[in-house]
């Protein structure tokens, strides 16, 4: 399966843009954007951000952080776009209409490598994760550090089951978002290492890493 898929906006992934931030507040403000905050104050130099979205991130990043923001909705990126015009961004920030497989972000790669590259809860909806996770080697510079919040799937009965019953109906509502991705194991498995990690619950598990590749 490709990393990216032509994105279409429809009515309806006009309306998901719209309403993802008010939607999603509660839980920014009771423990997500900590996390967040976390994770993107370490980041400097080149950054790529894959999945954009609204931007969330944007004024988590340091002035010392240059981030190429890649989304490949183009409703999402509008709202983007004016998050960056309203709040206070001290980092650089370049926006792109682009998913992690599209030709147009190796393009603007740096011939190095990204520095860093960050994920937030993104991963549960690439089309193809293996792959996606190769392009982030590749993209990535010696070194470099692959930052990650993701919501995984929970090893715990009957939550596990509760997942994999609900994942079918609930990736069509939300953009292809899977619940049950074991997206900790497959980051190991695809040659990531963990610097730093964290398990924390919610509704649902959550994972919050550090990752650097494998010699």
């Amino acid at each position: 399966m490709s990393t990216s898929r032509p994105h279409t906006d429809t009515l309806y992934s006009r309306l998901l843009a719209r309403f993802y931030d008010p939607i999603m507040s509660g839980a920014e403000k009771s423990f997500l954007e900590e996390k967040r905050r976390q994770l993107l104050g370490r980041a400097r130099g080149k950054v790529l951000e894959v999945g954009a979205g609204t931007g969330a991130n944007f004024h988590l990043y340091n002035a010392r952080a240059e981030v190429l923001a890649i989304e490949p909705s183009g409703a999402m990126l509008k709202y983007a776009r004016k998050r960056l015009e309203k709040e206070g961004v001290t980092a650089r920030i370049q926006l792109l209409k682009a998913g992690i497989g599209d030709d147009e972000v190796r393009a603007v790669a740096p011939e190095a490598g990204f520095d860093y590259i960050v994920c937030t809860l993104v991963l549960c909806t690439v089309p193809g994760p293996g792959e996606a996770l190769d392009l982030f080697r590749q993209l990535l510079k010696p070194g470099g550090q692959l930052l990650i919040v993701e919501h995984i799937q929970d090893n715990r009965q009957p939550q596990r089951w509760l997942q994999r019953a609900v994942t079918p109906a609930w990736k069509h509502l939300s953009e292809g978002c899977h619940l049950d991705r074991p997206t900790d194991e497959l980051l190991k498995a695809q040659g990531f290492r963990a610097v730093e990690e964290a398990y924390f619950y919610r509704w649902v598990p959550f994972y919050w890493a550090v990752l650097e590749m494998e010699d």
